[in-house]
């Protein structure tokens, strides 16, 4: 177990500076600078400006010196803001990864709920009107969610009420965190959905299943003792990428509802070429999707016991 973790760790941390190395190099090729926006700019100014953020030195020598500084904890100064990076994140990342932990929580729940009623329904209207939500919520981006929230539920019930039931945007109350977060996990909900049926449907055909059926068992002590628990190991397999696709998919919806979260300042660094600001979110969220890989990995062999993990 211990040398399954460590070789995981270095590949992780292999993968990582990989990534830094990969978003260094297109930040420097794209074109423009950080300062190209302001014409009336002189320059000397332009010139001092270099010096001060070490953009005036050749590539390789801004790139060792940027992973000198990850390595004692500094992601830079953003050059927009004027303000370290790893403040804006602490600031910011509370806001992304509630909104991601939400939608997370929303499409889990859900899309196991969803696929199970369907697959011990299947063939019936229940399980078509499953099926077909998660068809729709596969096929629209989260963006055009989004949008169509923001008229129907938060627009026309407002003013059909005659009260601000659901606010269209902002992260101040519950009510106004609920359509961001749906928007954000149904995509992710109807693909565990689809997932959750196919592999319940597996499940409920298998030989042990029957054999419970044949002892007079009930059938929500069928699904719930016997079936669950197996029908959804295909599901904890994909918590990894799906997790890195909430949380990637969160910068679009914190967009459309104006929430203050890493999006924002993602978005304005990528338009502004804030090439610390996006640098640093992009190894943080890097490094933090690479974790949560590895957890989903340990937790697989903690919750079906017939995966091991050893040193073999």
């Amino acid at each position: 177990m211990f040398k399954y973790v460590m070789k995981r760790v270095c590949f992780a941390l292999l993968t990582i500076l990989l990534l830094i190395a990969i978003t260094f190099v297109m930040m420097h090729t794209a074109p423009g600078n950080p300062f190209s926006s302001n014409k009336a700019t002189s320059q000397a100014i332009m010139d001092a400006k270099f010096a001060r953020y070490g953009l005036d030195k050749p590539l390789y020598q801004q790139f060792f010196i940027y992973i000198g500084n990850i390595l004692q904890g500094d992601l830079g100064t953003s050059i927009k803001y004027n303000r370290p990076v790893s403040t804006i994140i602490g600031e910011s990342f509370p806001v992304s990864f509630e909104l991601g932990i939400r939608a997370l929580i929303i499409s889990i729940v859900g899309g196991i709920g969803l696929g199970a009623y369907a697959a011990i329904r299947r063939g019936k209207a229940a399980d078509t009107l499953a099926m077909t939500i998660a068809i729709i919520g596969v096929s629209v981006p989260s963006f055009i969610v989004a949008a169509l929230l923001q008229y129907f539920v938060a627009l026309k019930l407002n003013q059909a009420t005659g009260t601000i039931i659901f606010p269209i945007s902002g992260w101040h109350n519950e009510m106004a965190k609920m359509l961001p977060s749906f928007a954000l996990g149904l995509s992710s909900l109807a693909t565990i959905s689809r997932l959750m049926r196919t592999s319940m449907l597996d499940v409920m055909n298998s030989d042990y299943i029957k054999t419970a059926k044949a002892k007079g068992l009930s059938e929500r002590r069928i699904v719930w003792k016997h079936a669950m628990r197996n029908a959804v190991m295909p599901v904890v397999t994909v918590l990894g990428p799906l997790t890195a696709s909430i949380l990637t998919g969160a910068f679009v919806v914190e967009q459309v509802f104006s929430i203050a979260g890493m999006g924002k300042y993602f978005v304005i660094s990528i338009t502004e070429r804030d090439y610390t600001m996006i640098a640093g979110t992009t190894v943080f969220y890097g490094a933090f999707l690479i974790i949560m890989t590895l957890l989903v990995d340990l937790a697989y062999g903690v919750i079906d016991p017939r995966v091991k993990l050893t040193e073999s």
